[in-house]
């Protein structure tokens, strides 16, 4: 799940700050963008351009599989913050899910929603 810093603490078994990447709503050409499917593709490119985020992203997904094969049958929370969970967690996400599929990890996406993305 995504989620914004200033809207509290999520319940989440694990949970992850990427707050420290650069933000894609500085960006004018992401801004500018009306349509958003086309908003939400510039968002993900951003990020995955950012020194870090391929790390960030296989290595939550890494602690996601290991803790799906020790507990297979329990329920886990994921949630990748960032402060307003608008832009950086919910692009984390949605490549953490990329992954989680990659490796046939059932998962379910929940953006908070203040999401933009």
């Amino acid at each position: 799940m995504s989620w914004g810093h200033k809207y509290g603490n999520p319940s989440a078994n694990f949970k992850f700050d990427v707050s420290y990447f650069k933000n894609p709503w500085r960006e004018k050409e992401i801004r500018d963008c009306s349509g958003k499917d086309e908003r939400k593709k510039k968002i993900i490119e951003f990020m995955k351009n950012q020194e870090g985020v391929e790390s960030v992203v296989a290595n939550i997904s890494e602690v996601v599989a290991l803790y799906d094969t020790l507990f297979p049958d329990e329920h886990k929370c994921v949630a990748v913050c960032c402060s307003a969970g608008e832009f950086r967690s919910p692009a984390i996400v949605e490549l953490i899910g990329e992954e989680l599929s990659k490796r046939k990890i059932k998962h379910v996406i929940n953006h908070s929603k203040e999401s933009l993305i």
